[in-house]
């Protein structure tokens, strides 16, 4: 039974009906959006769920029911830090037991970056949520020094995940395709430097269309070296915009999904403006393609 205070959340969400007790009404018809995105893209689709980051702070468990409500079957999570803890409050049960009882599941995970000597605090939440994906979404300016190091770093982690059947990766920002000052690309450096059997990447196409790349090329120069996509779109200023409005060429670059190597889509839009609706709004326009 849902309480009321998470129902009044809801329906200022405008997830549930006024006067329709408990019973959803689900966002401009999309009960089965991420079942038929999948089956035409052949990729299974997902929410970031940082794109509702105020949201989750306010109630976390009734913002998952609206992330479910609203057809995604998947998440990739984030806030696991060393602590072994979500947002330094949920062990990874007590999570995937909110995410679950949604009906949705916990597909990847961003955690804080760690070394090697840390891996098996966040193995172990990956294994305890049944979740097949790590991911490290950011290096602080003062790790931005040596990236030979966290390459060699990447391996020593991928290595460790590979033997428990986890798929590790990296996430890219816009500052990986600044130029070091010698001469080189920090994110070659990482991409050329790991083992693809075992170190992946999660390409963030705004951030790389941000950084002046053409995200269809690079994507098509690494083929299988992608574990997921961040499905964010960037308009003609390159600013974050609604998935499909913008100039990002999504569709060409999901025909090249199986040489790729992605297992999921993750949709993502970090603007805090109506963001329940342009998660909703990027879930319908995957489902038109």
């Amino acid at each position: 039974m849902m309480n009321s205070s998470r129902k009044e959340f809801l329906k200022h969400m405008g997830i549930l009906g006024v006067g329709v007790a408990g019973a959803p009404i689900l966002l401009s018809g999309c009960a089965t959006t991420t079942e038929k995105t999948s089956k035409q893209l052949n990729t299974p689709l997902g929410l970031q769920i940082y794109s509702l980051r105020n949201e989750l702070n306010e109630d976390l468990e009734g913002t998952i029911q609206a992330i479910a409500l609203m057809g995604y079957e998947h998440i990739e999570a984030y806030g696991l830090g060393e602590d072994g803890l979500f947002f330094g409050r949920y062990t990874p049960e007590n999570f995937n037991r909110i995410v679950t009882g949604a009906g949705i599941k916990v597909a990847s995970v961003h955690t804080s970056y760690f070394t090697a000597d840390k891996s098996n605090v966040f193995i172990s939440a990956a294994k305890a949520m049944g979740t097949g994906h790590i991911v490290i979404p950011y290096l602080d300016q003062n790790m931005r020094d040596n990236y030979d190091a966290i390459a060699e770093n990447l391996n020593a982690i991928g290595a460790q995940c590979q033997e428990e059947g986890i798929r590790f990766g990296y996430h890219n920002h816009d500052f990986e395709f600044e130029t070091t000052d010698d001469g080189r690309v920090p994110m070659r450096i990482l991409i050329e430097q790991t083992n693809p059997e075992s170190v992946s990447f999660q390409a963030d196409l705004y951030w790389i269309t941000r950084a002046g790349v053409d995200a269809l090329a690079f994507v098509k120069e690494y083929p299988g070296r992608f574990m997921s996509y961040h499905v964010k779109d960037a308009n003609s200023e390159l600013e974050q915009t609604t998935v499909g409005t913008g100039i990002i060429p999504f569709e060409d670059i999901f025909e090249l999904n199986e040489t790729s190597g992605v297992d999921f889509l993750f949709v993502e839009d970090e603007r805090t403006d109506d963001p329940l609706k342009n998660v909703e709004n990027a879930l319908l326009y995957l489902k038109s393609l």
